[in-house]
């Protein structure tokens, strides 16, 4: 390597794609540290590869208020496979009140946001965290917010920084949608700020009859009942049978169930929503172990790249699809909500002392 001179040696650690394997590239000399360390190397790299989601996630399901407010549980986090990562770094015990006092409500990046257990009405105390670095700050709501509906908290990207990151404890956004009297606006808190308010369009639906479908690639979706129903996209987990959530790529997607079909639905230009696959479910899981023929397929949980479903009235099958294979493979009940978590980006490079 001492004869590759620094533009070559830039070009092969671009082509690193795991961010576990350019951290430890970092510490093989002070050269290659100052290579990898540089503003403009890191937004370059995160051009090329986005932080890897290392895992899930997602509260105890089957649980009531009542027995999550009598018998506090800790949020399950379930590691992706490949792992990559040690599952125990990324415990909640750090949080104030313990892990077992607060409830998973959304994620973005490295970011997850929590809120307390056993208050479904008043989220008054709302926690952005990021676990593998366990730093925390707590946020109230605004104070006027008393006795208004809402839908959230939803975690939104801040502006990027110089090395390309979308969102982190320093310029994370948090959106909340609040609904009184027939009007609906949005708060958003804005990390090393406050609370700011907008009013949203006049011609948009009220949220006092929506359903959250999910975000993907840096959008709210939302679904609202009606004479007309309204797919509602704002920019910036259910079991209902339509839901949005990202592909492997990136982009978002919208997956329809009805009877024994999935539909999955994009709009890989950026204009209108088309086909995109379309399967059987009874073909697709008909040989996994355990499958037993039925109908009644459920959404149950979406994360990036896949779904899991529930089949059956009765005893329920749980099984997820891969949304770039559509293969079919045993699932665990992991809830109806899913929060995925990545890597934080910059990445931690310490200074190598030996060369």
């Amino acid at each position: 390597m001492d004869v590759v001179d620094d533009d070559a040696l830039v070009l092969v650690l671009e082509r690193v794609d795991s961010h576990v394997s350019l951290i430890r590239a970092a510490a093989v000399c002070k050269r290659w540290h100052s290579a990898i360390a540089d503003a403009a190397f890191l937004r370059r790299y995160r051009s090329l590869h986005a932080p890897p989601a290392v895992g899930y996630y997602h509260n105890p399901p089957g649980l009531s208020e009542t027995a999550l407010l009598l018998c506090p549980c800790a949020p399950v986090f379930v590691p992706s496979p490949p792992s990559i990562v040690d599952a125990r770094h990324f415990s909640l015990d750090f949080l104030s009140g313990g892990e077992g006092s607060w409830r998973v409500m959304d994620s973005r990046g490295s970011l997850v946001v929590l809120t307390v257990t056993g208050l479904r009405t008043a989220f008054t105390e709302n926690v952005v965290c990021e676990p593998l670095t366990q730093r925390y700050r707590m946020i109230h709501l605004p104070p006027d917010s008393d006795g208004f509906l809402y839908l959230g908290p939803f975690l939104l990207d801040g502006e990027a920084n110089e090395v390309g990151g979308g969102i982190s404890m320093s310029n994370f956004r948090l959106l909340c949608l609040f609904h009184s009297n027939g009007v609906t606006c949005t708060s958003i808190f804005t990390a090393g700020s406050s609370w700011s308010e907008k009013s949203i369009d006049p011609m948009a639906p009220s949220i006092q009859h929506s359903r959250t479908l999910g975000h993907a690639s840096g959008s709210l979706y939302f679904y609202v009942e009606g004479r007309s129903r309204t797919l509602t996209v704002l920019d910036g987990s259910n079991r209902y049978n339509c839901c949005v959530t990202e592909g492997c790529d990136g982009q978002p997607r919208i997956i329809v169930v009805f009877d024994n079909a999935m539909k999955v639905f994009a709009r890989l230009d950026g204009t209108e929503w088309a086909l995109e696959k379309k399967i059987l479910l009874s073909e697709a899981i008909h040989s996994l172990p355990g499958y037993q023929p039925g109908h009644h397929h459920i959404i149950q949980t979406i994360g990036q790249g896949f779904i899991i479903l529930l089949q059956g009235s009765g005893p329920t099958y749980t099984f997820s699809v891969n949304l770039e294979t559509m293969e079919a493979a045993p699932a665990e009940n992991m809830g109806q909500i899913v929060s995925q978590c990545k890597l934080p980006w910059p990445p931690a490079l310490h200074v190598c002392l030996d060369r």
